[in-house]
């Protein structure tokens, strides 16, 4: 009786996590919906709910196997809260910056690329359970597509406050210099995000390799992987305290997204498989 009460309690914090994300993705559709009716405007709030549900969604898996109470359940539960915060939300947000931008029709289409290949993604993910048997991606990840859609939205409203491209380069910090990178490139037109963010959608559904989440062993692979995250951790907390993080994770998930574009092109150009 006493393990059943205590299996039945270690299965409820994994999915306490993942119901969290849930609510998460949901509280940041709502918030997109305000925003485009004009009563309110806080896309930042909401693209922050999103990265807080990306945390979480890191651990909530790494509690079920830490617990040892992974199951079909949770997995298919898990992946219902994915298709919301990091599927349909990131669908809203493009909906919300391209809406004005383009035709109703178009924004439509548009928009739908992170819901749509988000859940065939998602999709193969539960029916071939090779797919997440592997010791990496197959595909962009949903919660690295979503992080890259919102910090780019983040840096397109900075854009539209003060553009960083006007300033002098001379004694800036590192971040205004990432910054300055970041927005030379999103401001050649004004579709720019609404391209990388197809393209960036369309990889999830790709054979392209893309490193997990780095595990505390030996292995070189990780090691590299835990330096990398060290990194960006350290990049982070400068970013927060100087009120950029975006810049900071934008930068940083454009690397992970093209890093894993070109090993891909060169594994196939040496005809590695």
């Amino acid at each position: 009786m006493m393990q059943n009460i205590s299996l039945i309690f270690k299965k409820s914090i994994a999915n306490f996590f993942t119901i969290l994300n849930l609510l998460l993705g949901f509280s940041s559709i709502i918030i997109i919906s305000l925003s485009l009716s004009g009563d309110l405007n806080y896309i930042n709030l909401a693209c922050l709910l999103i990265f807080i549900a990306s945390l979480i969604d890191v651990c909530d898996g790494k509690i079920a196997r830490k617990l040892g109470t992974s199951g079909e359940f949770g997995k298919q539960l898990d992946s219902l809260a994915d298709i919301v915060s990091f599927c349909l939300a990131p669908s809203f947000l493009i909906f919300y910056y391209t809406y004005g931008i383009v035709q109703l029709g178009y924004v439509i289409i548009i928009s739908s690329f992170p819901l749509v290949f988000g859940a065939i993604r998602l999709a193969k993910f539960n029916a071939y359970p090779s797919e997440s048997d592997k010791s990496y991606y197959l595909g962009l990840p949903t919660p690295a597509n979503a992080i890259f859609i919102c910090s780019s939205i983040l840096l397109m409203n900075d854009i539209s406050i003060v553009s960083i491209a006007e300033s002098a380069l001379n004694e800036i910090k590192t971040i205004d210099l990432l910054k300055w990178i970041l927005v030379k490139f999103y401001t050649i037109n004004e579709y720019i995000l609404i391209i990388v963010s197809m393209l960036s959608s369309v990889i999830m559904i790709t054979d392209i390799n893309y490193t997990k989440f780095p595990v505390l062993n030996r292995d070189k692979i990780n090691i590299v992987s835990i330096v990398f995250l060290i990194i960006f951790i350290i990049f982070l907390f400068v970013g927060i305290l100087d009120k950029q993080y975006h810049i900071v994770i934008l930068f940083f998930i454009s690397y992970y997204i093209i890093s894993g574009i070109v090993k891909s092109i060169i594994h196939k150009i040496s005809g590695e498989i």
